[in-house]
């Protein structure tokens, strides 16, 4: 029997390197091995009580159905009021897709917008799975490089990489991996180019409240003359700590944009699970409390972080100012990101994601979401074993 082939599209598509990591690192702490994960994108934090309370009455009630394919109506109510609240914008239920997954949602933007080969730009670093959904979408990603020795783009270099097959922009800030956020000149004026453009600019916002040292993020819709071209996506699984809900969604004024980008997802998934949009309703009309407290504990984990990795030689770092991510340059010790990633996972036992993935070699992704033991043992089992690379180096010279 001739051997079944797969299409080009699946052949052509890289597994998610952060996936892959959480995966291997499981693996390992099954196996019994004293594994330290700081590779993770996951709050150890617990979720909201009211989430929890939406969850247990919505199963005692053992009505547990399909729900309208873009939302349930509850559901939207909420993320119209989290949008009027948090950007000033009052929107209707024809203006919101949820999702499962702030993922899902971006995907069905791009299965809606994109034709094939539109380009779609993003300055790296990126988060990982940017250029692979603009690809299965059919399109081509730019990936927008920044100077050597930063880790943010600036305007220049963002619309000289606009061509007439620029389809989108898609900007996330804070940003996964650096953890920098973008300044109000900067989203003022990419605004104004997407609409002198006339291209959409999908805002990933999904750390926007995830901010430290009093910091908020610029807001889009204070630059915005339209909003037509304006998407922003958002969820509930970074700022609650409910990852495992998988809800999340899209707001936009272009009707026509949401209503394609709901038949998509009536075509794929049908609908989200009752169980989560129940919970997640919860968690944006309860007590928002948690949001402050979260940020409390990251921007304590954060300052752990940093003073842990001042004591490695030869490091550079821009101190983050949100999401609960770093984003080191370890080149002085290998250039070669997913080679030191795999050197720290089997010499030390620390996980964390290589720079390549996300379109910046000689760096790694290190998260501080993990509790402070685990960063502080993390970081020094990352600094002995640099010292043993170091010495064997120079034991060759």
């Amino acid at each position: 029997m001739a051997e079944l082939t797969l299409s080009k599209r699946a052949l052509n598509i890289a597994d998610s390197p952060t996936l892959k990591i959480n995966a291997l690192a499981r693996a390992l702490k099954k196996e019994g091995k004293p594994l330290i994960h700081l590779g993770g994108g996951e709050p150890v934090f617990p979720a909201p009580q009211a989430s929890v309370a939406a969850l247990v009455e919505k199963a005692r009630s053992r009505q547990i159905k399909y729900t309208p394919s873009s939302g349930t109506p509850e559901l939207k109510q909420a993320v119209a009021q989290y949008t009027l609240v948090n950007y000033g914008r009052k929107v209707g239920a024809e203006h919101i897709i949820v999702s499962a997954g702030a993922k899902q949602a971006l995907f069905n933007f791009l299965l809606a917008a994109v034709q094939e080969n539109d380009e779609v730009i993003f300055p790296a670093p990126y988060w990982v799975s940017y250029p692979e959904m603009v690809k299965l979408a059919g399109g081509v990603p730019v990936a927008v490089q920044p100077q050597k020795g930063s880790l943010q783009v600036t305007l220049d270099e963002l619309a000289a990489a606009i061509t007439p097959r620029t389809k989108a922009i898609l900007l996330n800030s804070p940003n996964n991996p650096s953890g920098l956020v973008s300044d109000a000149p900067f989203i003022k004026a990419v605004v104004q180019l997407a609409e002198q453009k006339n291209i959409f600019l999908v805002m990933d916002d999904i750390y926007h409240k995830l901010v430290f040292d009093g910091k908020t993020c610029p807001n889009p819709y204070d630059y915005s003359t339209c909003g037509q071209n304006l998407v922003i996506i958002n969820g509930v699984s970074k700022l609650y700590a409910l990852t495992g809900l998988r809800i999340g969604w899209a707001v936009s004024e272009n009707t026509s944009l949401i209503s394609a980008m709901g038949r998509l997802q009536a075509q794929s998934t049908s609908c989200n699970s009752d169980l989560a949009e129940a919970a997640a309703t919860a968690a944006l009309l309860g007590e928002q409390s948690c949001i402050k407290e979260l940020c409390s504990l990251l921007q304590r984990n954060r300052d752990v972080l940093m003073e842990e990795l001042a004591q490695i030689p030869h490091l550079k770092i821009q101190q983050p100012q949100g999401t609960f991510y770093s984003f080191a340059d370890f080149s002085y010790y290998n250039p070669d990101s997913q080679a030191l990633a795999q050197y720290l996972l089997e010499k030390a036992l620390v996980a964390v994601v290589p720079g390549a993935a996300f379109g910046l070699d000689g760096h790694l992704r290190i998260s501080f979401c993990a509790s402070q033991d685990s960063i502080v043992e993390g970081v020094r089992r990352i600094k002995r074993a640099l010292e043993n690379l170091t010495l064997k180096e120079d034991e060759i010279l």
